[in-house]
């Protein structure tokens, strides 16, 4: 094809135009004719869906079990009773049997206050009630023989009656003076303080020669019951409802070789509202007095398992401002779904409420770091379609 020389004041630019334009005409002309009957271009690629990724994550199905949980608390052993004794009547010590580490039977001597004054106010009050006795058995001779002069109408009636009223105020009193020999008795008897159980001496605080006193009362000894022991634990308020009466319990103590197995003998049914605990108390014989009160203890607890509960792995659990919540997968996406739990245990959790069983949960990090409505695929499964 020849090319003809451009006459001068021609546009170039312009000419140049018309063939590309003419070349885009031709080009969708051929591009119709090539598109058979009903058949339309294609769309272009979705942005979305790339922007949208396919995440494979861990999943397993909520099923029915049997969950157990350890629960471990620091504890203190304290003696069984503890008793801090002083007097029951006022006066000097004169003598102390017992000394601290000391192990004492029950009703042994422990101390003895000075006995005289009680002894002489006893004294007294037998004395008086000779008197009171006396008074009385006058009076009723002074009564018969008024009797007998009212039936020969000698004495007056009032002058009887007055006889009757004397007799009545002389054995009440009579009996008041029995009661102050009863009082002065027990008095002088209580000068000598006894233990009230079996049990060791833990702290001697007086000495003899002491003015031990009542009110406020002066304590000589401390005793604890030794020969058994009771563990106290603190546990916290999360497993309030996982600890009862009767659960395997183990006492881990240093410098013995093997925990000691007991059981939970008590369960306090009050919250602390400071510390937001509850008290749990267990039984320990100690016959042989190896342990003592105030020993520390690493307490762990094994409350009887529940079976045929609603379980998930314990790394299924997602928390998020104190409240509990798992990854259900739904139609190929990640949606939280908050969850009631129960018992914890090492690996699964008792789940009360929000799942049911053949749920497909989330498990592993994916479960703490996954968004919800993030598109997932469970390992091992075709990819979801786009939602």
């Amino acid at each position: 094809m020849a090319i003809e020389p451009v006459e001068a004041g021609t546009d170039v630019r312009g000419g140049w135009l018309g063939v590309v334009a003419a070349g885009l005409v031709v080009g969708l002309v051929v591009g119709a004719m090539g598109c058979g009957p009903g058949e339309a271009a294609g769309p272009a690629p979705s942005v979305s869906a790339a922007a949208d990724p396919v995440v494979d994550v861990d999943t397993v199905r909520v099923r029915r079990g049997s969950v157990m949980q350890r629960i471990s608390a620091p504890g203190t052993l304290h003696a069984l009773r503890e008793s801090r004794i002083g007097p029951e009547v006022a006066g000097r010590i004169e003598r102390i049997f017992a000394a601290e580490g000391d192990r004492v039977d029950e009703g042994a001597p422990l101390f003895q206050i000075d006995p005289e004054p009680y002894e002489l106010a006893l004294r007294q009050a037998e004395a008086r009630l000779d008197r009171a006795g006396a008074e009385r058995r006058q009076i009723e001779a002074d009564l018969a023989r008024g009797r007998k002069l009212r039936r020969q109408e000698i004495l007056a009636d009032q002058q009887l009656d007055r006889l009757e009223t004397s007799l009545a105020v002389a054995r009440a009193a009579e009996r008041e003076a029995k009661e102050a020999v009863a009082i002065a008795e027990r008095n002088l008897e209580r000068t000598l303080v006894r233990a009230p159980y079996a049990a060791s001496v833990a702290a001697r605080l007086e000495d003899e020669g002491t003015t031990a006193l009542v009110r406020p009362q002066t304590i000589v000894l401390v005793l604890q019951e030794s020969s058994g022991l009771e563990a106290h634990a603190t546990i916290p308020e999360v497993h309030f409802a996982a600890i009862a009466e009767g659960d395997v319990a183990l006492l881990h103590i240093d410098g013995l070789p093997a925990p000691i197995q007991t059981e939970v003998s008590a369960v306090s049914d009050a919250i602390d509202p400071a510390t937001r605990t509850y008290l749990v108390k267990m039984r320990i014989e100690n016959t042989e007095r190896r342990l003592k009160a105030g020993v520390f203890a690493r307490v762990e607890i094994l409350p009887r398992a529940k079976r045929d509960v609603i379980v998930v792995p314990t790394d299924a659990i997602r928390r998020q401002d104190g409240r509990a919540s798992v990854l259900v997968v739904r139609d190929g996406r990640a949606a939280a779904v908050p969850v009631e739990i129960g018992v914890v245990a090492e690996d699964a959790v008792e789940i009360l409420h929000g799942v049911r069983v053949d749920d497909e949960v989330i498990v592993g990090e994916a479960a703490r770091s996954l968004g919800p409505g993030m598109r997932v695929r469970a390992a091992g499964a075709s990819a979801p379609a786009p939602s």
